[in-house]
């Protein structure tokens, strides 16, 4: 069920939420308004039955704080209370007063209707959250099956985007059921840690050192050829920042893995030495389209844009202009490309403070915190092989998407967003057998 719900997302849900067609709209909205509301219901009744730590409370509470924050920026409101908690939201209401059209109660959300179709996104992002985490809860004894759908829908993606770059002419490049390169290396630079973690794991099994069995074999064998075509497919998506996302991913795992293992000079010399050949290994397998793409750089007004953003981020400070607002409340503020509609900020981080504001920005950071010192700790900790192993793709997976978003949207994009929760399902469950 897990896996159909991701394949759905891949295949249905793959473009960013403000590029979305009429049909993909239908598609998203009656998927999500389901799984929400079935999710919600059943995400209660896993609260009441939630360990006593602290830490994965505290992990519970903020996975049902986000959607219930967006729900809250749906919320109508008197304008004198808007005048105090959003002063910029009124005077766009003060606008309409020439016009007697100034209604006494509104929203904080600048574009409601986008708001609301967020929420019920978000609502599906918490619906995976707690689901995967209940399924990696019951499959003790096979850790890896909650990571078989990820495997097995990137491995499919990753051929078809390679088939596509082959067989598509000069100016042809991989990006599967995705509308935009970038996503789809996005949804494969999270998967790649899963697969060479998954390979190193059943060499591992028996001790570094010891007679490979023909069973250790084979599966090491499947997860070093997955993760090759994964990461072909993200050299054939000509994306820069999928190159720099899976890079970074790739040092930090083997940053944890050595950690203990060697005095703390002779780790940092090797994750040195391994960063040195995977950026000369990226040069020298990289395709010329990706060098003449970074060569590219000064073209792009994304540094216009994101200074624009900032000064929208300070006129809603507090609560943000509304998830879904971006588009509708920038204009005011843009300074640049006017010929262009700027519906993203192609930086996560600057787009959900602005449609957020400060205080749900906090929820999510917070949440995403909590998540990563999770898998660090189980990483570092954990003393069964192959559940550190695992933690530690979680590790690489949420540094890719991090380092990938300060340059990109792809967290509006929901097949990568869910992936995104997926992962933060396994590393909950992974911590609480540390």
């Amino acid at each position: 069920l897990l896996m159909a719900v991701l394949g759905y997302a891949v295949f249905f849900l793959s473009a960013p939420i403000a590029q979305t067609d009429r049909a993909g709209r239908e598609h998203r909205n009656i998927y999500l308004l389901a799984l929400g509301i079935l999710g919600f219901a059943q995400a209660i009744l896993f609260h009441r039955r939630e360990t006593k730590k602290a830490e994965s409370r505290a992990l519970v509470w903020l996975a049902l704080l986000l959607p219930s924050y967006a729900a809250f920026q749906l919320l109508p409101l008197p304008l004198y209370m808007l005048r105090v908690l959003s002063p910029a939201r009124a005077e766009l209401l003060d606008a309409l007063a020439p016009l007697s059209l100034r209604p006494e109660w509104a929203p904080l959300s600048v574009a409601p209707a986008l708001t609301l179709e967020h929420f019920l996104l978000f609502a599906g992002y918490a619906v995976v959250f707690f689901a995967v985490r209940d399924v990696a809860r019951s499959s003790r004894d096979a850790p890896w099956l909650p990571v078989l759908p990820v495997l097995a829908i990137a491995v499919w993606q990753a051929g078809w985007g390679v088939s596509q770059f082959f067989g598509g002419g000069d100016e042809a490049f991989a990006h599967g059921t995705y509308v935009i390169r970038n996503h789809f290396a996005a949804f494969m630079e999270m998967a790649l840690p899963f697969a060479i973690a998954y390979g190193a794991a059943a060499l591992g099994k028996k001790g570094w050192g010891s007679k490979i069995s023909g069973a250790s074999a084979f599966g090491a064998g499947i997860g070093f050829t997955a993760a090759a075509l994964i990461f072909a497919a993200i050299l054939c998506s000509l994306s820069r920042m999928g190159l720099a996302a899976s890079g970074g991913s790739l040092v930090l795992m083997a940053a944890l893995a050595l950690t203990g293992k060697f005095k703390a000079r002779t780790t940092w010399t090797i994750v040195i030495l391994l960063s040195l050949a995977l950026v000369i290994g990226l040069v020298l397998l990289a395709p010329a389209q990706v060098i003449l793409r970074f060569s590219d750089l000064s073209s792009e007004d994304r540094l216009n844009v994101w200074h624009d953003t900032l000064h929208l981020i300070a006129a809603y400070p507090l609560f943000g202009c509304g998830l879904g607002g971006y588009q509708s409340a920038f204009e005011r503020f843009k300074t640049s490309a006017f010929d262009l509609v700027q519906d993203y900020a192609h930086n996560d981080y600057l787009q959900y403070l602005a449609e957020l504001g400060a205080a749900g920005f906090l929820i999510a950071a917070g949440f995403l915190t909590l998540i990563g010192l999770h898998t660090v700790r189980a990483g570092l900790l954990h003393r069964d092989p192959d559940r550190r192993w695992l933690a530690l793709a979680c590790a690489g997976s949420l540094a890719a998407i991090l380092i990938h978003s300060t340059a990109d949207f792809n967290l509006y994009v929901p097949a990568d967003a869910t992936l995104l929760a997926w992962i933060c399902g396994l590393t909950v469950f992974m911590n609480r057998c540390t």
